[in-house]
């Protein structure tokens, strides 16, 4: 098995971790497809491209302010990188806070990643927002 999509996300989560944007978003693919499953959640739906992906980050953070993200695992297989994790995220609007355990789907391509599919709670981040 190849490391080289948990490397490529791996660093993914580093950067962002270590809030150094530009770099996590350097290792975007130019056509990437980022996609939140998300029901009734305004940062929900299918983003395309770097400028796409930056558009979901500021529409999350209209919304809501990250407290935690975290990876809690992370294994390749067949193509595509499962990281699984937890969110903990505060409504600016309400002030409630939510809790989430989430698995992202990550393919990559050319060193970069190409598809980035969020799958989680939603319910409880709608629940939060009311």
């Amino acid at each position: 098995m190849s490391a080289t999509g948990v490397a490529i996300v791996g660093a993914f989560f580093a950067a962002f971790g270590a809030g150094d944007v530009p770099k996590a978003m350097s290792l975007l693919g130019p056509e990437v497809r980022w996609t939140l499953h998300a029901k009734d959640v305004p940062w929900g739906g299918t983003f395309k491209g770097p400028k796409g992906v930056g558009d979901f980050f500021a529409t999350f953070g209209t919304h809501a302010e990250p407290i935690e993200m975290t990876p809690k695992s992370m294994v390749e297989a067949e193509g595509l990188v499962y990281v699984r994790g937890i969110e903990r995220s505060k409504v600016k609007a309400t002030g409630k806070e939510y809790s989430v355990e989430w698995v992202h789907v990550i393919s990559t391509a050319d060193g970069k990643i190409a598809t980035f599919d969020e799958y989680l709670d939603s319910a409880a981040i709608a629940a939060a927002l009311r």
